[in-house]
């Protein structure tokens, strides 16, 4: 139920993003030990400035946003022994969750 909070959260973050029309990837791949989710869009992007501050609280680039989903999105990950990241991106965002293998 948790890692399915994260999910719902990067999916809502990337459909604000990239609004309609736009396009959205879902990846998941096993490297060494580990499952990697990607979620990526084709939205703006993320600036310099907002990238710094992507995971503190109340941070946010939405006009009705709290600023809590990444962060709560973030604890919850690693509570589970994971991580939440955001990596480079040529053009929109994309948002790495990471999780030890269940095999």
């Amino acid at each position: 139920m948790r890692l399915e909070q994260v999910l719902v959260n990067l999916l809502r973050n990337a459909l604000d993003a990239c609004g309609d029309g736009g396009r959205i990837k879902i990846s998941v791949r096993p490297v060494s030990e580990t499952v990697r989710i990607t979620v990526s869009d084709d939205g703006p992007g993320l600036d310099a400035d907002m990238r710094a501050r992507l995971f503190q609280p109340f941070s946010t680039s939405k006009q009705d946003g709290l600023g809590l989903g990444l962060v709560i999105s973030q604890d919850i990950m690693r509570d589970l022994g994971g991580d939440l990241v955001a990596e480079p991106a040529a053009t929109g965002a994309a948002f790495t969750l990471s999780l030890r293998s269940a095999a």
